[in-house]
């Protein structure tokens, strides 16, 4: 429980004592149970305090104590909209607890997931969760060691570490499947994730159109990060490879964008010429100049189940279902020409 102070000398509790006139320990009981200090000794450790320009260190606290107020979050990428809007949702029910949410970003790499969630742990935190499936039996393993709740979103397996909030990535896959089925369309592609949820997304649009008669003919697999710049490239990369290529679904929204701006500054009309679909249902999906076609997913609401899941837990109290699967459902628009 230190901090430097204005000239580099680091400021100790024992200064804090010294200029309150107390002792030491009664300033920690002051800082870390003021309801058994009384409030005079209180008014005066708050003073030295101020004067002094000590902070609590409270990650040092919570490893004395192991009472860590702190929820670690591995989110994948910070600049997904929906991982944003499902900590929102986490952050909002978390709200009058004592708990805060504490951020760092995996990418989508395994061995990075590793590294940083091994740099973490050792602080203790009180919760942790994931954007994902934790991949790697090594951080499970550690995981449950550790004792503490962990959740894991976005994603399905019957064997959570410990609670799950999540949906079929499949099912969305073959929800779109169908929909270009229904449509007719001839020569189809795929772009985006290959791996993971992104591998099951695939399996799914695939199994939707074989109830059709029809299969992908092109894949392009976009891992990591997508952007819409990527977006924009891709859609030039599988008119290419594909001639005549009448239907592209894309595995999120942000790459389905992306080939809607190239589509639009090419001058192919969509869906006239080519139908476009996304994965996602972002804000601005339905608010192109041609609306989006895609598929709806409640990251809201995935955030704020999670949260409601961990605070009682947090606070000892039963969960009934430790997994919850959120629906989803298809958004059939006006750039695959609607259904």
């Amino acid at each position: 429980m230190t901090q430097a102070g204005a000239k580099g000398r680091t400021v100790r509790v024992e200064d804090v004592a010294r200029e309150a006139g107390v002792s030491p320990i009664t300033v920690s009981r002051a800082l870390s149970n003021p309801d058994k200090v009384k409030q005079e000794t209180r008014q005066k450790v708050a003073d030295a305090v101020a004067r002094t320009g000590y902070v609590v260190n409270s990650f040092a606290s919570s490893l004395r104590s192991g009472r860590s107020s702190i929820i670690s979050v591995f989110v994948s990428n910070l600049q997904n909209q929906h991982f944003a809007n499902a900590m929102q949702g986490c952050a909002d029910a978390l709200e009058g607890s004592r708990y805060r949410l504490l951020m760092a970003q995996t990418g989508y790499s395994d061995k990075a997931q590793e590294d940083v969630v091994e740099q973490v742990l050792p602080f203790r935190p009180a919760a942790a969760m994931f954007t994902g499936i934790v991949q790697s039996e090594h951080t499970r393993t550690q995981l449950k060691a550790l004792g503490i709740p962990v959740m894991e979103m976005w994603d399905y397996r019957p064997d959570p570490i410990d609670m799950l909030v999540g949906f079929s990535n499949a099912e969305g896959g073959r929800l779109m499947g169908e929909h270009f089925g229904r449509r007719g369309f001839g020569r189809i592609a795929y772009a985006g994730r290959t791996e993971d949820r992104g591998a099951q997304r695939l399996a799914g649009f695939r199994e939707g159109l074989a109830a059709f008669g029809k299969q992908v003919e092109f894949v392009l697999p976009l891992e990591g990060r997508r952007t819409i710049a990527e977006g924009m490239a891709a859609f030039e990369q599988i008119r290419a490879a594909l001639p005549g290529c009448d239907a592209i679904f894309f595995g999120t929204d942000i790459l389905a964008v992306g080939a809607m701006l190239k589509a639009r500054h090419l001058s192919v009309a969509v869906p006239g010429e080519i139908a476009v679909a996304g994965y996602g249902d972002l804000e601005l999906s339905k608010q192109l100049f041609t609306p989006l076609t895609t598929i709806h997913v409640s990251s809201y609401e995935m955030g704020r189940a999670a949260g409601e899941m961990l605070r009682k837990r947090l606070q000892h109290k039963e969960i009934v279902e430790r997994i919850v699967l959120a629906p989803i459902h298809l958004e059939a628009r006006a750039s695959t020409g609607g259904e």
